[in-house]
This record gives structure tokens, sequence and C-alpha cells, in this order.
């Protein structure tokens, strides 16, 4: 489902707007939420999951599609808000700490900070997949495999010139993106 059609559906029938979001980003919005609250109860996740999609539906007003994109990554910056919120409010309810992360704790490790960067490679991962070819492929091939601009260019018989200005294109709609979804870029 397109995601105007998806927002709409939001405005016009509630129950089946969540329905078709929950059908269509669940999967995405509960690996978040797991990422962030690991280690809390399987209905405190669910609780996140669940206030995710309430705030998207109280969100809908607000969320601007560009060129009928932008649903899924604001969504996702709500799930990840949520379950940061929420993971703040069970660490302040029962300070405890848990066995299971004692060992990286006492590494000096900030367990939060590295279930936050999990969560956000995630998010970037599925940006970069969403793109389109060729975007996607000079991605991957500069930011993930260290390929020059000339060996991009190369690889996917294209000019340097037009590989430096998609990447300088891209890199500008990623950070927007990034931002939407409630990662700091800096």
């Amino acid at each position: 489902m397109e995601e105007q059609e998806l927002l709409d559906c939001l405005s016009e029938d509630v129950s089946l707007g969540i329905e078709l979001a929950i059908r269509q980003y669940g999967k995405a919005v509960k690996t978040i939420c797991q990422s962030i609250l690991s280690g809390y109860s399987g209905e405190d996740i669910e609780e996140a999951i669940s206030d995710t999609f309430v705030g998207l539906w109280r969100s809908r007003e607000k969320i601007k599609l560009t060129d009928g994109q932008g649903l899924r990554e604001y969504l996702y910056g709500i799930a990840r808000r949520t379950a940061l919120n929420k993971r703040r409010t069970l660490a302040k309810e029962h300070p405890t700490q848990n066995i299971d992360t004692a060992e990286e704790l006492v590494s000096g490790e900030n367990v939060e900070e590295q279930i936050v960067s999990r969560s956000e490679y995630e998010i970037l991962y599925q940006l970069v997949n969403s793109m389109k070819s060729p975007d996607r492929e000079i991605f991957i091939y500069r930011y993930f495999y260290q390929h020059s601009i000339k060996e991009i260019a190369d690889k996917l018989a294209l000019k340097a010139k037009t590989v430096e200005n998609k990447l300088s294109r891209g890199k500008h709609r990623l950070r927007q993106q990034l931002l939407q979804c409630g990662v700091e870029v800096a």
C-alpha cells in the first residue's frame, strides 16, 4: 500500500488504518523496540510497539510526505523515541541492574548507547536499502566497500561527475530522512 493511501486511511478509519500500518511496518517497529528494550519483559516491548502506532495516529496530521515517501521513516522515529522513553521510565521504576548486562556495565561500555547505535544502524540500513537504483549501489560501494568515485563510475558505467552528484544529493536526502526518524546527524 502506498504511504499516502495509508495516511488517508488513518484519518478516515482509525482501526483499519492502524491495522494496515501494523501489517506493513509491524515487524520493523518490533525490531526497533526489541533492540532498545532488550532485557525488559515482552509485555513492556509490546506496550512500546502499541504506543508507537498510537503515536502515529496522533501525529498523522503532522506527517509531510515528499514524493509519496516519509511515513515509514517518521514511524521508525516514533518507535525509537517511544522505546527510549519507555526504557528511561522503566529504569527509574526498577533501578536495579539486570544480571545479564552487569558484565557489560563493569567493562565500562554504555549499554544504552550500544542499543541506540544498533537501532540507528538498522534505520540507516533500511533507508539505504530503500533507495532506488543506481543510488543504492553507489552508496553501498562508496560507504560500505570504500570504493573510489572512479571505481564506482566504471562498475556502473556512469560518469564520475554523475556519481559525485548522486552521492551529494543522496547524502542530503538521507540526512533529512534520518532527522525525521529521530536520529541525530553530525
